[in-house]
């Protein structure tokens, strides 16, 4: 009898210092994810915030003066400048549409993968699926977020170009186009 309640009580504490460590292994796992969210959240303010709102109107007075100065800009000769400078002109504009659509995309994954690490969190917290593979799930969420953060950056060099760009050559285009009125 004495040896039926050593082993039930040997194995009883071996349960509960299994659960216990599970448990702590579930806090870190959760505290892991709760930082990844956290750090989603300020990818997404940043992106959101720096990605110029006025883009869509650079791209519409892009759009004007060039065409103004297509149609009412008759050469000679070549200006080797002024056709450097349209040329880039319309490169940037052109490039202005794909940069709307990489920051639809980037704002798609920004929302899938918050939807993704919610799921993990669940699951952790609940200890559904294979518990033995969510430290996996969580190194391949942190990843997945580096490279959301890459496409972030790239996005946000990408519009400061567009940007200075415009800033640069926009004003030369205007000079040419209202010499040309006068």
């Amino acid at each position: 009898m004495i040896r039926f309640n050593t082993s039930l009580a040997l194995g009883g504490c071996l349960l509960w210092v299994l659960f216990a460590c599970s448990d702590l292994r579930q806090k870190d796992q959760l505290r892991a994810i709760d930082r990844l969210l956290t750090a989603l959240d300020s990818l997404q303010k940043v992106t959101s915030d720096q990605f110029p709102d006025s883009i869509n109107r650079m791209r519409m007075n892009m759009m004007h003066a060039e065409t103004s100065l297509k149609n009412k800009l008759v050469l000679d000769s070549v200006d080797r400048a002024y056709a450097h400078d349209m040329d880039t002109y319309k490169k940037a504009r052109k490039s202005i549409g794909k940069l709307n659509t990489y920051y639809v995309e980037l704002k798609a994954a920004i929302t899938k993968e918050r939807k993704q690490l919610k799921t993990l969190r669940k699951d952790v917290k609940n200890g559904w699926g294979k518990r033995d593979r969510y430290d996996k799930y969580i190194q391949s969420e942190q990843e997945n977020l580096k490279v959301l953060r890459n496409r972030s950056s790239e996005l946000l060099q990408k519009a400061v170009t567009i940007g200075d760009t415009y800033r640069l050559l926009h004003p030369k285009m205007v000079d040419i186009l209202n010499n040309l009125e006068q």
